[in-house]
């Protein structure tokens, strides 16, 4: 799976509806690229958090298979 800047994730593990943005994309020393994607996670009350975290392609296709769900780009 190729993702572009931009494109929206969620994440639906545990019913939790994070949004993703793929803020950045560049190459590992090996020629893989590595994504970094801002995360907004609404939780009950006041417990609302942001993220940013780093996936490699190998991470991302692991977690796309049983959580993620990739908007597409139009």
């Amino acid at each position: 799976m190729q993702l572009e800047l931009g494109q929206l994730i969620i994440d639906t593990t545990g019913g939790c509806l994070d949004t993703g943005v793929v803020i950045e994309i560049r190459e590992d020393p090996y020629g893989d690229d590595v994504y970094h994607i801002y995360w907004v996670c609404p939780r009950n009350e006041t417990s609302d958090y942001t993220t940013t975290l780093e996936y490699t392609q190998e991470e991302l296709e692991h977690e796309y298979s049983h959580c993620f769900e990739v908007v597409e780009l139009k």
